[in-house]
């Protein structure tokens, strides 16, 4: 069981790697050979970065939660989901949208993309989770989006991209209530 909740927690990060790779591809005008696959490296190399910290952060803070550990990593999910809902709710993607063919923004927004993949390495660290099996799962599901993202950009349009960025956050929370159930 444990499989299917990190690959639904996987999953909920890559929707917003895929929201914000549809927003930039959409509005920024056109998008160089090579581009979409740097995005969705660097998101992806970002990601497994944050997840491998906030892993290692919750292993060394697991004893301070014996005992609750499936109830903080609900609250830990709870939190990075409802977050994720109410900004995808909130968004204009027009308003956030830099020249995703300049290198700086490509590193600023993976990195920026990457801070739930921390709480959420938190949470699994917390749970005793498999790392390795969380790590590939986020790193195939954010390549996959990122680059699917940024090569669909101008199809999937704007409106997409906010409802994308709730759907990872009703992921997220449903990864949550998985870790407290099982």
């Amino acid at each position: 069981m444990s499989t299917v909740i990190l690959f639904i927690l996987a999953l909920g990060l890559a929707m917003d790697c895929f929201a914000i790779s549809i927003s930039n591809s959409s509005i920024s005008g056109l998008v160089k050979p090579g581009i979409p696959l740097k995005v969705a490296i660097a998101f992806t190399f970002a990601h497994i970065v944050m997840l491998f910290l906030g892993y290692q952060l919750g292993g060394l803070i697991q004893s301070l939660f014996e005992g609750i550990e499936p109830l903080t990593a609900l609250f830990i999910l709870l939190f990075i989901g409802s977050k994720m809902i109410m900004d995808a709710r909130k968004r204009k993607p027009q308003s956030k949208v830099f020249d995703i063919n300049d290198t700086r923004v490509i590193i600023t927004l993976s990195i920026a993309g990457s801070m739930d993949a921390f709480l959420a390495g938190v949470a699994t660290g917390i749970q005793e989770m498999h790392f390795v099996l969380a790590g590939v799962l986020v790193a195939t599901t954010v390549f996959i989006f990122s680059l699917a993202g940024m090569a669909g950009g101008q199809n999937f349009g704007l409106s997409y991209a906010k409802t994308i960025g709730m759907v990872g956050g009703i992921l997220i929370i449903l990864a949550g209530i998985g870790m407290f159930s099982f």
